[in-house]
């Protein structure tokens, strides 16, 4: 659970281990009921019965069904920060940078699908939620492309940041399409991406 927990709106952090226990086995039933059922199909209700626990539990941690989206949303963003941070903190150029984050981004989604049945439906769940989340991923990734702006053939960061945003998205949706295995998400990075990356994608 993220420390920064205290400044999502609608969400109360537990103060006991027990506590938080519970919490989690609400984040996982509405995790999978959101996926499988949809969030207008799913009630608060469905949620506790899944969790196997009392509605009223529920509101301890979270003041709406909106909130504990919110709260996956969240989760999902410092996972996946933190698990680009470790992949590329050894990286020394900006191209190795790129390599190794989206090699290590396209793992997560095949390892967790349901991440883009619930970013994704956030759009319809609340739309500020959906922007929020992604100019939030292009911020980080602009300062950072900024910060190696010696090796970037662009002035827009910005625009360059999204294209990479991008690209990672429909490669995991393609990885988790077809189920590949690390070595063929490596494979794919290495002898296709990196290099169209590299030299542009149009024929001189």
């Amino acid at each position: 659970m993220s420390e920064n927990l205290k400044d999502i709106k609608g969400v109360n952090r537990p103060k006991t281990q027990l506590g938080l226990n519970k919490m989690m086995k609400l984040i996982e039933a509405a995790e999978e009921l959101f996926t499988t059922k949809g969030f207008y199909q799913t009630s608060i209700s469905d949620i506790c019965k899944s969790a196997g626990t009392a509605v009223g539990t529920f509101y301890i941690y979270f003041q709406t069904k909106t909130d504990i989206y919110g709260y996956m949303m969240q989760e999902y963003a410092n996972e996946i920060k933190t698990r680009l941070s470790e992949a590329i903190k050894d990286c020394p150029t900006r191209y190795e940078k790129e390599r190794e984050g989206i090699k290590c981004f396209v793992k997560y989604a095949v390892e967790r699908p349901n991440v883009y049945n619930i970013i994704w439906g956030s759009l319809s769940v609340d739309k500020k939620m959906f922007t929020d989340y992604y100019e939030s991923f292009a911020r980080s990734y602009t300062y950072s492309l900024t910060h190696d702006k010696g090796e970037i053939n662009a002035e827009d960061a910005t625009t360059i940041a999204y294209m990479l945003m991008g690209v990672s998205n429909f490669l995991g949706l393609r990885a988790m399409f077809e189920n590949m295995s690390d070595h063929e998400i490596d494979k794919l990075v290495d002898e296709t991406l990196m290099p169209a990356l590299k030299s542009g994608i149009f024929k001189n």
